[in-house]
This record gives C-alpha cells, sequence and structure tokens, in this order.
C-alpha cells in the first residue's frame, strides 16, 4: 500500500527534499492536494515556520474530508511544545532534522492512527531532558508570557496581545520567573529563546488554536490525538 503525503507551505528546498526523501524510502507518494476529492491525502505535512498568524491553511487542512491526516514539520522542533502541538486534528509534531529512516517510520506510525512526536529528547542528553522539563512546569500562559517578552514587547503590549489584564501579566511574569530561575528581563529572553518560546512560537499557537475552533465545529475530528506517542527511534 502507497501512502499519499502532501506538502502544505514550505519553501522549495523542504519541499524538494522531502520529496528526495519519500521516493528513496519507497512505499510514499509525493502529491499536492490537488484532485484530493478523487484521491484523498492520507498525511498532510504543515510547516509553521515562517506562517502569519492568520493563515488558515492547518485549520482548513484539519477540517478537510480529502485529508486523512495532520501533522505539523518544522526545524525549529521542541519536544518539550509538543502537547501544544498535537491535540484537535493535529496527529504528528515532526522535526525536519529526521533522518529518511525516522520520518518513514513516523509517518507509517501516524497513517496507522498513532500520535507520533519525533524526534524526541534524546537518551542520555541530561541537557535536553532538563529543557522539557522546564517548559513541562510553566502553565501554558506563563510560556505565552515569556514568548512574548522574547519578541521585545512590554508589558502593557503583552497585556493587549493576550487581552489581560497588566496585573495578570505581572504575576505571570513573577511565577515564570520563579520556576525558571531568571532574576532579569534580559535573562528571560535568553531562556525563552534557547528553549523555543518566541516568534515562531507564538506564530504556531495562533495556528493551532484556529485549527481548534474548527475541529471544535466538526464533531467528527474528536478523537484524532488522544494520546502522544513516542515512537520513532534512532
Amino acid at each position: 500500500m502507497t501512502i499519499r503525503v502532501a506538502l502544505l507551505g514550505g519553501d522549495e528546498i523542504l519541499r524538494r527534499g522531502l520529496d528526495g526523501m519519500l521516493r528513496v524510502l519507497g512505499g510514499f507518494e509525493p502529491v499536492t492536494t490537488q484532485g484530493r476529492d478523487r484521491n484523498p491525502v492520507d498525511i498532510a505535512l504543515f510547516e509553521t515556520f515562517g506562517v502569519a498568524a492568520d493563515d488558515t491553511t492547518l485549520a482548513r487542512a484539519v477540517a478537510d474530508p480529502y485529508i486523512r491526516r495532520v501533522a505539523v514539520l518544522t526545524w525549529n522542533h521542541h519536544p518539550g511544545l509538543a502537547r501544544e502541538v498535537v491535540r484537535n486534528g493535529v496527529v504528528g509534531y515532526l522535526g525536519t532534522s529526521l533522518s529518511a529512516q525516522q520520518l518513514g517510520r513516523a509517518l507509517h506510525a501516524i497513517h496507522a492512527g498513532e500520535t507520533v512526536v519525533a524526534p524526541t529528547v534524546p537518551a542520555g542528553s541530561p541537557a535536553a531532558a532538563d529543557s522539557a522539563s522546564d517548559l513541562d512546569r510553566l502553565t501554558a500562559r506563563e510560556r505565552e508570557t515569556l514568548a512574548h517578552i522574547a519578541t521585545g514587547r512590554s508589558n502593557v503590549d503583552i497585556a493587549a496581545e493576550m487581552q489581560i489584564s497588566l496585573n495578570s501579566v505581572k504575576s505571570y511574569i513573577r511565577s515564570a520567573y520563579a520556576k525558571t530561575g531568571v532574576q532579569s528581563r534580559s535573562q528571560a529572553v535568553l531562556w525563552a529563546v534557547s528553549h523555543g518560546l518566541g516568534a515562531e512560537m507564538l506564530e504556531r499557537t495562533a495556528l493551532l488554536e484556529r485549527a481548534s475552533a474548527v475541529a471544535c465545529a466538526d464533531p467528527g475530528q474528536d478523537g484524532r490525538t488522544q494520546v502522544v506517542r513516542t515512537t520513532v527511534s534512532p
């Protein structure tokens, strides 16, 4: 059985690289979304980097009855953020650093109905494990606040962006500082950037929230992303 894989977005280098890897692996067919009503797409891969926050491509893919499964493929991959990505119709969070064999195993698992995060935190990598656990200690709001700080926004700007009070912003900052051990805004920027929190994370969150809204409006999408499965080995 051949698995039909389409890339949504991404530049020419990524597209050509993905096509080449899939053809070398065999058992996969790189396709576009044209004519999917006659030949459905098995897996659509969406690159979130550089995509505007108001882009609707991911949301439309999740809701499309002729696209069976949707996964995010990105170079800016942080396993600690996986639970913010794989939800409401998105069933994979894949990094472009995967080898051809790893990508093949990930796609087969997604096609079989699993939810996949790959690569995961490498075994024996204390620094990577610490990075993931540090992110896990933060709430979604604290991560979002740090991401805004990393982009240079003031507290007033952050309050407006998050639609919360200035006092709430200050509360999130205090709690985030306490959990991460930083003591100044410049340290917070460095910590956030090194843990994958920044403009790209905010854009991806906006895209996923839009996809979530579509999924909630369509009960047929429920149940796609129940459990994060880490099935891809090095």
